[in-house]
């Protein structure tokens, strides 16, 4: 039998009725009758009780469910956000070891809650190389400060945990999963169970490995300048200089007027690979600016990980440039030659779609091009992303990543 995969989409308004098509019409482009895997994700529109059950009366008891909300849903033919947009792959295979784990209690509790859950993965046995997507909550509580769009769980204390139980990384990638612009609860979804503040673990080992690319598509802007203060998540000093001030120089006055123009148009960008070397997107992990702490002047970034002393450069961003995005899909397909590529997961940053980033086209287009032609698709549109960046899985902003998997 090998490795069967089928994606299906729905846009239906009720909950129950959205669950039961997209996992029929998942079954169908499979050609089997029941799943061993089940990933699901849905906007926040959705009832999660009710996607839970619609998805249950299709594919029966056995199945495994993983999955939760994000803003939107991709598939390999259709796509959409801040609607009724649900989405279900399904996975049987005979070949391929499907394993899930979880966590729960991640609100202000990250590190230990990675630990615990790279425990498990460490005491587990896999069918050879453990390949991981990584699943959390991405909002905490709705944002109570000023100036702070959303009041978040952080990854960099999540991984940090994971990589102390684990030693090493597997290959892995993640989803921080958001349902909506607004900040309202996040839901997750592992078996029969319903979760808040979830943190949850997608293993797939055997006869099966997983590429994966990440696409930004920002560029250095600046020199290096140096973070000199940092409080948690926010860069107060840069440079020895409040960090608005720096970012108001290095912009142009007459460009910006108000500070409240920065969130989510200013992006730092960590070179993890040769400093002076020759600019590789792959090296880079883009920081996005979500706020601003507007008496001290300084930066609430998504992550609390610019501490002092890192280098920091300002990024351009183009994502309207989709000759990169289709180069990119191309580069990935061309390093699974020699295996059969059998599904691809995507996530792609909430801020990327046109809506909000103010293209003329969608990027989720071209990779239903390139890729969802050639195979089954699932993606969401996700609050955080986390990838390799240089020899390190970390937390990315603003960037969208491909997880290819092939037997």
């Amino acid at each position: 039998m090998s490795t069967k995969v089928g994606v299906g989409f729905s846009e239906r308004v009720s909950s129950l009725e959205a669950g039961r098509e997209a996992a029929g019409i998942a079954l169908e482009k499979a050609g089997i009758k029941e799943g061993e895997l089940a990933i699901l994700f849905s906007t926040s529109k959705h009832d999660p009780t009710q996607i839970r059950d619609g998805v249950r009366s299709v594919l029966g008891p056995k199945t495994r469910l993983i999955g939760g909300y994000g803003t939107g849903v991709i598939t390999d033919e259709k796509f959409g956000y801040d609607g009724y947009q649900m989405g279900v792959a399904v996975f049987s295979s005979d070949t391929v070891k499907f394993d899930m784990f979880i966590e729960t209690g991640l609100a202000d509790n990250e590190y230990n809650v990675g630990l615990a859950l790279g425990k498990q993965m460490k005491d587990a046995e896999f069918r050879g190389t453990p390949n991981t997507i990584l699943l959390y909550d991405f909002v905490k509580e709705k944002p109570q400060v000023e100036g702070m769009l959303w009041n978040i769980n952080w990854a960099t204390p999540l991984l940090a945990g994971m990589k102390e139980s684990l030693g090493t990384w597997p290959p892995m990638a993640g989803i921080a999963m958001l349902g909506d612009w607004q900040a309202n609860p996040t839901y997750q979804w592992f078996d029969d169970r319903i979760e808040r503040h979830a943190a949850m673990s997608l293993v797939l080992s055997g006869g099966v490995q997983m590429n994966t690319l990440i696409m930004h598509g920002c560029k250095p802007l600046s020199d290096y300048r140096t973070i000199t203060k940092a409080e948690k998540n926010i860069v107060l000093e840069i440079d020895s200089k409040p960090a608005l001030d720096v970012i108001a120089e290095l912009l142009g006055k007459e460009r910006f007027k108000e500070w409240l123009d920065y969130p989510f148009f200013v992006i730092f960008g960590v070179n993890r690979g040769e400093k002076f070397g020759e600019f590789r997107e792959d090296d880079y992990a883009c920081r996005l600016l979500a706020g601003v702490d507007k008496q001290r002047k300084g930066l609430m970034m998504f992550e609390p990980d610019l501490i002092e002393g890192t280098e920091i450069q300002l990024m351009q961003r183009n994502i309207s440039d989709f000759e990169y995005v289709r180069n990119r899909c191309e580069e990935i397909i061309n390093r699974t030659k020699g295996t059969k590529p059998i599904f691809t997961f995507y996530v792609d940053c909430a801020g990327r779609g046109s809506a909000y980033s103010g293209t003329e086209g969608e990027e989720a287009e071209v990779v239903q091009e390139i890729i969802g032609s050639k195979m089954p698709l699932l993606g969401a549109y996700s609050g955080t992303e986390i990838a390799l960046v240089g020899d390190v899985i970390q937390p990315c902003v603003f960037t969208g990543i491909l997880c290819m998997f092939s037997e």
